[in-house]
């Protein structure tokens, strides 16, 4: 994967760990981190190699139930991608319970379901956005990219 040659000056100050507001305060964590849920182990892979292939600090989980297990005990993320489908609680209760504790993460559905209804009800329960299977390293880099600057400042807070 290419990245831009051009990066301008907030990207810059992100990728060496100060603050884009000028300050020069380090960001707490100039690394960014990402938890993935997801139960199928091919997706897991992927997702991890293409958030890995960005610089970022990725962890996996295969259910709702570890996902809600490894936020309560006080880690944190930048990223979360939830799958839909998950064992034990599905990706949008999940997100509702992640979100009922407080948890602003941005958090991005992952589906391999077209139906509106279903999308809809995972916007509800609180994703941030969704992106339908099969994932393409593209799609996952124009929001992790994206949203770089803004998961960044999220430390901050």
């Amino acid at each position: 994967m290419e990245l831009p040659s051009k990066i301008n000056n907030n990207e810059k100050s992100l990728q060496q760990g100060i603050s884009p507001s000028g300050n020069g305060g380090l960001i707490s964590n100039s690394k960014l981190t990402a938890l993935v849920v997801d139960s199928d182990r091919i997706c897991q892979i992927l997702e991890k190699a293409i958030l890995e292939s960005q610089g970022v600090e990725t962890q996996v989980v295969g259910s709702g139930r570890d996902a809600l297990d490894l936020l309560a005990s006080g880690a944190t993320f930048n990223l979360i991608i939830i799958a839909m489908v998950l064992p034990i609680m599905n990706g949008v209760e999940t997100t509702r319970r992640i979100r009922a504790m407080g948890i602003c993460s941005k958090m991005l559905g992952v589906t391999a379901c077209s139906y509106e209804r279903e999308k809809q009800a995972f916007l509800d329960a609180g994703v941030d956005e969704f992106i339908e299977k099969p994932l393409i390293s593209s799609k996952v880099s124009l929001h992790s990219k994206r949203d770089a600057k803004c998961m960044n400042e999220s430390w901050i807070q």
